[in-house]
């Protein structure tokens, strides 16, 4: 039979409650708590920059989307001729049934000459 001393006499308070094992129960739990801490403020993060990656995504959609929408429209034009057309009005060209005027810049006046030529003795 084995014997064992007592802890505690019987009647007394135990005045050390707080052991090692209390101790690393307290550490692990601070570990688990600052460990999702730091994971829930990485994933926060992380959403955080993935918004804004798909804002930007979004933004660059609209404008090839407006730039599609403008290239559809210049093969349009090509596809009915309506481009050759106008290239050639901006060239100068004109249909024989209509009328032109060309509208140019005012010429710059020439300096007059002077009235009187000096002669020298």
């Amino acid at each position: 039979m084995r014997y064992s001393k007592a802890l505690t006499v019987a009647g007394s308070v135990r005045t050390n409650t707080f052991g090692v094992r209390q101790a690393v129960i307290v550490l692990a739990v601070g570990i688990g708590l600052v460990w999702g801490g730091v994971a829930f403020a990485q994933e926060a993060y992380i959403s955080h920059r993935l918004s804004q990656q798909v804002s930007d995504l979004r933004r660059q959609n609209t404008e090839i989307a407006a730039q599609n929408a403008g290239y559809k429209k210049d093969v349009k034009a090509l596809q009915s001729g309506t481009a050759d057309e106008e290239e050639a009005r901006l060239s100068g060209f004109a249909k024989a049934s209509e009328k032109l005027y060309l509208v140019t810049a005012a010429p710059s006046p020439s300096p007059a000459p002077s009235a009187s030529p000096k002669s020298h003795q």
